[in-house]
């Protein structure tokens, strides 16, 4: 192999100038990628938080269980993060894991399950 002949004074500008350029071009689309995914971010916590209030709202209230279920299944003005798994579109979505987002068996009216000889 050939040793590379040395750069010229001119060669090392350009270079250097080419890197600068590309590295202001790279950190403009980062702020701009980075400000689009805050903003979306805070403005789902916005509509987490308003239908949030609606619920808590509705669950306030409810007077008995069967009326705090009817909360539960009431649809949302507002889907949050519509195509996921978890998508939030009812009130029992916001419930946390200490109350359960599940209704009962029909037939274990009681919540609980039926002994076994009973099945």
């Amino acid at each position: 192999m050939a040793p590379e002949a040395p750069r010229t004074p001119g060669q090392t500008r350009a270079l250097a100038l080419a890197g600068m350029i590309l590295t202001i071009g790279l950190s403009v689309w980062s702020w701009q990628f980075l400000n689009r995914a805050t903003t979306s971010g805070v403005e789902r916590l916005a509509r987490i938080d308003r239908v949030r209030a609606l619920c808590t709202e509705a669950w306030g209230t409810a007077r008995t269980e069967v009326d705090s279920m009817r909360v539960d299944r009431m649809m949302l003005p507002d889907t949050i993060d519509a195509g996921s798994e978890q998508a939030i579109d009812r009130c029992g979505d916001l419930r946390g894991e200490s109350v359960p987002n599940s209704l009962p068996n029909a037939r274990e009216m009681s919540g609980d399950p039926m002994p076994r000889g009973l099945r």
